[in-house]
């Protein structure tokens, strides 16, 4: 044993408890104390804006995600400090005019696209392969090539018939309810069961929900919906440390969660298996496409099938849901609004069969409230997944951020800033339409499925879905918003999905003998 260490650790020989537990205190103490002074005065992001006790730690907004009310708190803060606000000590919210081409773009001659920030993903073990959701650049890029067949324009035209099956089912139990004298429905609900029935049928190649046809969640729904809670506490935790994120895996879930996701993921395997066992078939489901259109080689595994199985389903469903609900609450909310898409759906179309992926996308004022409408609340709210600031760090509207930084861009709060849209916190569809009195408006901040090579695969059929089912809903019925549903957004909370409260109207079916 070394002179050195005996001469360390003589003095602690002969200390007492109380001694002992008084220096580690102030030991402690003096460590924090320094960790502060760091963080706010000499840390690399220390120049950037934002509020001094979020620098110190990530307990803020790690609060703020845990309730639920992150969106809100970056909106808040981005009005208050501006486009780029430090919400953590090594974590930057950015809603620059710059911030989607310098966080999201390509960044030819700057290192290439930032990864997607990784410290809370799924495990490759999980699986046997990485999902595409949370892959880094290279094979993000690897698995979409992959997947792109699915997702292409002529798959888009050979699924329609699928999605407009699907939609028609929706409206004809609408009716059936509206004939047997209960007219009152959540229609939060039933958006969420088709969205769930489409998806389901195109990543498994079959109806294996039901939702429609039984009316109520199938359980691998109701456990999909808790992922997203689970993920933005597991993020909040492992942003305080990586210590309270395993204590609260190892000591605090609970056995029926646990049982839970066991089964959630077996049946995902189990519906993969099934599927890919079928192998080519007439099916228009995405599997279907990637099999006989994929270049060789480039064919998805088994592996890759049961990563991307759970996000697909999900990001094509829930999101579309959202912004149909929400788009439908926000014309039922302003009167005239709704009063104009009726009478552009009704006057353009002589029958229900004359809506198609096609024409609806000729109804210029839908489309424009649609798009409002995710302005004003967009189904991803917040940064699904923040980017890691690679080697050598970037500069982001004027200020540098350093090598290691998590930054993220909150739709929801550049939405709402006045800097780019003029009565940012107002639902005015003709914002979309050339009304001077928005030209002056930054739409190319309007990015809802967000932007650059990690943008979303699937926006077209989101949009097409959409557009869909609102002019089908419209069409087919009057519909009044009850009382009790009035502050209806005001009731929801954020998980990266929007947990919503029951959306009830009244529908009255159209006569038009």
């Amino acid at each position: 044993m070394s002179t050195k260490y005996l001469q360390f650790v003589e003095p602690f020989r002969h200390t007492t408890l109380p001694e002992f537990l008084t220096f580690t205190v102030l030991l402690l103490f003096t460590l924090g104390v320094t960790k502060t002074i760091y963080n706010v005065f000499f840390h690399p992001l220390a120049a950037v804006p934002g509020p001094k006790l979020y620098a110190i730690s990530p307990l803020p907004i790690s609060w703020s995600r845990y309730w639920g009310k992150s969106p809100f708190k970056f909106a808040e803060l981005h009005e208050k400090y501006g486009p780029i606000v430090r919400v953590a000590p090594d974590e930057v919210s950015s809603a620059g005019s710059t911030s989607f081409k310098e966080i999201y773009g390509p960044r030819y001659g700057k290192g290439g696209p930032l990864t997607r920030d990784a410290r809370t993903a799924v495990s490759k073990d999980t699986f046997g392969a990485i999902g595409m959701f949370q892959a880094d650049v290279e094979e993000h890029a690897r698995t979409r090539r992959q997947l792109n067949p699915a997702f292409s324009e002529k798959a888009t035209r050979e699924q329609e018939p699928l999605v407009m099956g699907y939609v028609d089912s929706m409206i004809q139990k609408l009716r059936n309810a509206a004939e047997r004298g209960e007219p009152v429905v959540d229609i939060e609900k039933y958006t969420m069961w088709l969205t769930f029935d489409i998806q389901g049928d195109l990543v498994f190649g079959e109806d294996v929900f039901k939702c429609i046809e039984k009316e109520q969640y199938h359980p691998w729904i109701n456990i999909s919906l808790t992922y997203f809670a689970g993920e933005v506490c597991i993020h909040a935790l492992n942003d305080i440390s990586p210590w309270a994120l395993w204590f609260w895996q190892k000591f605090i879930v609970s056995k029926s969660l646990a049982e839970a996701q066991k089964y959630h993921t077996k049946t995902t395997l189990d519906l993969v298996d099934r599927r890919m066992a079928a192998g080519k078939t007439d099916h228009p489901d995405y599997m279907s496409f990637i099999t006989s259109e994929s270049k060789e080689g480039e064919v998805l595994t088994k592996e890759q099938m049961y990563a991307n199985a759970h996000m697909l389903v999900m990001a094509g469903s829930e999101t579309v849901a959202t912004a149909s609900a929400t788009t439908l609450f926000l014309l039922l909310t302003h009167p005239e609004t709704m009063v104009r898409a009726k009478n552009e759906i009704r006057s353009t179309f002589d029958s229900d069969k004359a809506i198609t992926a096609a024409s609806v996308s000729q109804l210029p004022y839908l489309v424009a409230a649609i798009d409002e409408s995710m302005r004003v609340w967009p189904p991803v709210a917040t940064s699904f997944n923040p980017r890691q600031v690679s080697s050598g760090g970037c500069t982001v509207d004027g200020y540098f951020i350093p090598e290691g930084s998590v930054i993220g861009i909150h739709n929801h709060a550049i939405g709402r800033l006045e800097t780019y849209f003029k009565d940012a916190k107002k639902f005015v569809p003709e914002r979309w339409l050339g009304d001077e009195r928005y030209a002056g408006d930054a739409k190319e901040l309007f990015q809802p499925f967000s932007s650059g090579p990690l943008n979303c695969i699937g926006l077209t059929m989101g949009r097409m879905e959409t557009r869909v089912i609102l002019a089908k809903l419209i069409y087919n019925f009057d519909i009044k918003l009850m009382p009790e549903c009035s502050n209806w957004l005001e009731k929801q909370k954020n998980y990266v999905a929007w947990q919503k409260p029951p959306l009830m109207v009244k529908l009255t079916p159209v006569n038009r003998s």
